[in-house]
């Protein structure tokens, strides 16, 4: 809960950046509003990329977000959103029940490239506070989207069946990504025939470069969830790229580079 809240806060932020600016400059952002946006840094780190979130503005008040968390199993996959202001300040309000979430804004520059924002969001459940805390963010501008060049089958050679785990053995893993969201997993060892996952869930959604997918066996096991940022699609190439953040907070970054199938 905490986690997806923070990340909702930081799409409602991003709308909220733009039009304080424009009280603090006097010039009419409303096209610059327009657009894609992706969060990169938190706190003066690079963010994660299994805590990244897109928002797309359509309009000046109007937009959507797109974000998958697996501590709350939030899968939001441009879910729309609408953004208000007042002033130089921006205050956004979400209540659920006895839940009750107050975000409130300060921009300190924004240009056509990106925005950098300070929050401070309070999260209460009726008398209890569950949540005070304050963020420095950076956003910036997304250029490319992805979600029609990533269908069709697509092919890897993967370590030992793991990435990152520095196995010598190879497997190919194949994905087939299909118009509808959903995608269908398959690996082989060596010149083994094909093992085709039949999962009771395999979704996936690309907003902009992030592609997030989710996939569970049976009914009995658990969903797993997978991120990743597409860096290009060109000439049948497809190269992905992650920062991964383990247990001790500590990042390293992974890249796979899939070639098209069909």
């Amino acid at each position: 809960m905490k986690k997806m809240k923070i990340w909702l806060a930081a799409i409602l932020v991003c709308g909220a950046g733009l039009f304080t600016s424009c009280d603090k400059t006097g010039t009419d952002l409303s096209d610059r509003v327009l657009g894609k946006w992706i969060v990169a840094d938190l706190n003066g780190e690079a963010c994660p990329t299994s805590w990244k979130s897109v928002v797309t503005f359509e309009s000046a008040k109007k937009g959507y977000y797109s974000l998958s968390e697996i501590t709350t199993m939030t899968w939001e996959n441009k879910t729309p959103a609408e953004v208000t202001f007042q002033g130089n300040g921006f205050t956004a309000i979400e209540e659920e029940g006895d839940y009750k979430s107050v975000l409130t804004v300060t921009v300190n520059s924004i240009t056509d490239k990106e925005m950098r924002l300070k929050t401070d969001w309070t999260i209460t459940s009726g008398s209890l506070i569950l949540l005070h805390e304050v963020y420095d963010e950076r956003w910036v501008r997304v250029t490319d989207n992805f979600e029609q060049a990533v269908l069709g089958t697509w092919e890897a050679q993967v370590p030992d069946g793991s990435l990152g785990s520095g196995g010598a053995k190879q497997q190919t893993w194949r994905w087939e990504f299909k118009a509808d969201g959903t995608y269908v997993f398959s690996l082989k060892n060596g010149d083994a025939e094909w093992q085709v996952f039949e999962d009771i869930i395999s979704d996936y959604f690309v907003d902009g470069p992030l592609l997030c997918t989710r996939w569970q066996n049976t009914a009995s096991s658990d969903e797993q969830r997978d991120w990743w940022e597409i860096e290009s699609i060109q000439n049948g190439k497809m190269k992905w790229t992650a920062l991964r953040i383990d247990e001790n907070l500590l990042t390293h970054t992974e890249t796979l580079v899939l070639n098209k199938t069909k």
